[in-house]
């Protein structure tokens, strides 16, 4: 699977959860204002709790859009050999290879291609600071070597 694919699967992925999370934000947003969650004493606090969760839905349903415009925007280079957000980066170590994409976002999310499992790694994460700038060669783990830089 080259770059692109993985960008497109993972845009993909980010559309449906975003149609997800959005529409879930909105059913909360209007039970939340609903006349059956008026406080019926000032111990019950429905409408307060589904407002809280409206409000969390919304803030997350804005992070995936943020992260959605972060994967439009990517601008995928071929080659290299500096590991760059937008690398798809191959390791050897005593447990085998391991492919990975270093992406802006969505770090863990994985997928399957001819060559078996690519898990997407950000550089917020301890493995993708460890890549970012690194060259093939260099370990970014006890025992495990970028041996590819695509």
């Amino acid at each position: 699977m080259d770059k692109t694919e993985i960008v497109k699967r993972i845009i993909a992925y980010l559309e449906e959860d975003l149609d997800t999370i959005a529409k879930a934000a909105l059913e909360s947003a209007e039970s939340a204002t609903d006349e059956e969650v008026k406080a019926e004493s000032q111990y019950d606090t429905r409408g307060l709790e589904t407002s809280y969760l409206a409000a969390g839905q919304a803030h997350h349903a804005k992070e995936l859009k943020e992260e959605l415009e972060a994967y439009r925007n990517l601008e995928i280079q071929e080659g290299g050999i500096d590991c760059v957000i937008g690398s798809l980066v191959t390791t050897l170590s005593d447990k085998g290879k391991r492919k990975y994409f270093v992406g802006p976002a969505q770090g863990g999310l994985e997928f399957e291609d001819d060559d078996g499992k690519v898990v997407v790694v950000t550089p917020k994460s301890p493995l993708g600071s460890a890549m970012i700038g690194h060259r093939v060669g260099s370990k970014v783990r006890e025992n495990e070597t970028i041996i590819r830089i695509e």
